[in-house]
């Protein structure tokens, strides 16, 4: 598809369109049945508008719930502001969670909701910090962060020692995560950030921008993925081992457990993931309230 812009008919991506109805509220046959009915005619060799086609899309809207054009005009709004007062943060969406809950695929689809340019995975940040450090160093980041206790501990000492590993080798990554966030916000893009090595509540003070959400499954859902991980995921970091991915489980389960209680010390959003589409729905009604709350405090 092209739209025009001045002048000039360039290419446009639809799926800008496509995200924003999602997050109004729409199902994937909704959006296909607005998305069809607002294409320009093939035959005709007028090319619209960005605002035109957006025109055309709220008229579409007329058939659906209320609350869906409302929805729809909130995230208009907020980009249209955006455009015009660089005070306006963009969107940061920080989908935290100990290993195999859910957060990786998660993100992918709100990925493509948000339309965001930039992902940040702690996971590649971890390998990019063991490139700082000689394993000799810091021997805490050259493992799973279950399996950090071995080699260093910190935080409080009524903490099980698993999670005080955990604390060692998340405040070796604080500092690169939050100048990677840093500079994201910088470039006024949207992000979605995804990752076991953030604590909820730890980024708040960043931007107004940032949304933090926890992703947590239940104990029967969370040993499933877990196991998973390796039996259809292939993961080639994780043994076969039953017995030591059962300990490895346990001891995830305990990082689990202190991140939602982070979480609701901190008042961040816990997500239940029994099924990714109800998670996403979840995450995006909490989308809606951080831009809500944001045009409130910038308009």
């Amino acid at each position: 598809m092209k739209l025009r812009f001045q002048d000039n008919s360039i290419p446009y991506p639809i799926s800008i369109q496509r995200g924003k109805l999602r997050l109004s509220g729409l199902d994937l046959h909704e959006i296909s049945d607005i998305i069809s009915s607002t294409m320009p005619d093939p035959a005709n060799s007028e090319t619209l508008t960005e605002n035109q086609l957006i025109e055309s899309i709220r008229s579409s809207l007329s058939n659906y719930p209320d609350s869906v054009k409302q929805n729809y005009d909130l995230l208009m709004q907020y980009e249209q502001l955006r455009g015009e007062d660089e005070s306006i943060p963009p969107l940061v969406l920080v989908l935290e969670g100990a290993s195999a809950t859910g957060k990786s695929l998660l993100a992918i689809e709100l990925i493509q909701d948000l339309t965001a340019t930039r992902f940040i995975s702690t996971d590649t940040v971890r390998q990019l910090v063991r490139g700082v450090y000689q394993e000799k160093q810091a021997p805490e980041i050259f493992c799973h962060t279950y399996q950090a206790y071995r080699y260093k501990q910190l935080g409080d000492q009524y903490l099980h020692p698993v999670v005080r590993g955990y604390l060692a080798q998340i405040d070796l990554m604080k500092p690169f995560i939050d100048d990677l966030i840093q500079r994201v916000l910088s470039e006024g893009t949207q992000v979605v950030v995804e990752g076991v090595h953030i604590q909820p509540g730890s980024l708040n003070s960043l931007s107004d921008g940032i949304l933090e959400v926890l992703v947590n499954p239940s104990v029967n859902t969370h040993r499933a993925m877990f196991f998973e991980k390796h039996a259809s995921g292939k993961l080639r970091t994780v043994t076969s081992d039953k017995e030591i991915r059962e300990q490895e489980f346990n001891s995830t389960r305990l990082i689990q457990d202190y991140l939602v209680n982070r979480a609701l010390e901190n008042e961040i959003p816990i997500i239940k993931m029994e099924s990714y589409e109800k998670a996403r729905e979840e995450v995006s009604e909490f989308i809606l309230k951080t831009i809500k709350t944001l045009l409130k405090k910038y308009s």
